[in-house]
């Protein structure tokens, strides 16, 4: 019968802290924003401000490992979206994965932009997150089901125009808002007869 050693445990013990700390620390943030307390976390996470200390010596090191948890997650969306045998559908399931995602953490994406690590993070977003979508787009576009007037390059503007409206402000008051217009987006990008782009 095959047994546990204790380091395999300690290591197994190790993970489960990290990871119910950085679940506590995305659930501090997106309800406090930047300013939450290290303290603060560690007492959603039932553990000593040492041990967080330990293993994220900053909050912007806390800010990162919760980004990779999340991006680790629309990675496996967009990759069953790859998967799917319609270019379009494929499209649409993409683009659905980021917007769901970036509409449930409105204020953990205003903490990593006040905390500059958003900056930072530029580069690894478009690698690992906009490039995967730009094949979609362009297979879509290839099977002659999106206007051939658009460079996927264009994308994540698109994305950000259909985002923009699940900020909470009087004209757009919920983010359920930004399902209605992703629906307008898609129509626009699959309108048969377009209007006439001005060059980019």
């Amino acid at each position: 019968m095959a047994t546990t050693s204790p380091d395999r445990a300690l290591r197994v013990d190790a993970q489960r802290n990290q990871d119910r700390i950085v679940a506590a620390a995305h659930e501090a943030f997106a309800e406090l924003g930047y300013e939450v307390t290290i303290e603060e976390i560690a007492r959603r996470a039932g553990v000593g401000a040492a041990t967080i200390y330990r293993r994220f010596p900053t909050k912007e090191r806390l800010l990162h490992a919760i980004f990779d948890t999340r991006i680790g997650e629309l990675e496996l969306d967009i990759a069953a979206a790859t998967a799917m045998p319609d270019p379009w559908e494929a499209l649409l399931a993409g683009i659905r994965a980021l917007i769901e995602i970036q509409t449930a953490n409105m204020v953990f994406l205003q903490a990593l932009d006040q905390s500059g690590v958003m900056l930072e993070l530029k580069d690894e977003i478009n690698v690992r997150v906009f490039e995967p979508l730009s094949v979609l787009f362009s297979r879509a576009q290839a099977s002659g089901q999106i206007r051939g007037d658009l460079d996927p390059s264009e994308l994540p503007l698109l994305i950000q125009m259909v985002t923009a409206t699940a900020k909470h402000t009087p004209t757009c008051p919920t983010p359920a808002s930004a399902v209605r217009y992703l629906a307008l987006l898609a129509d626009a990008l699959r309108t048969p007869t377009p209007s006439v782009l001005p060059p980019g």
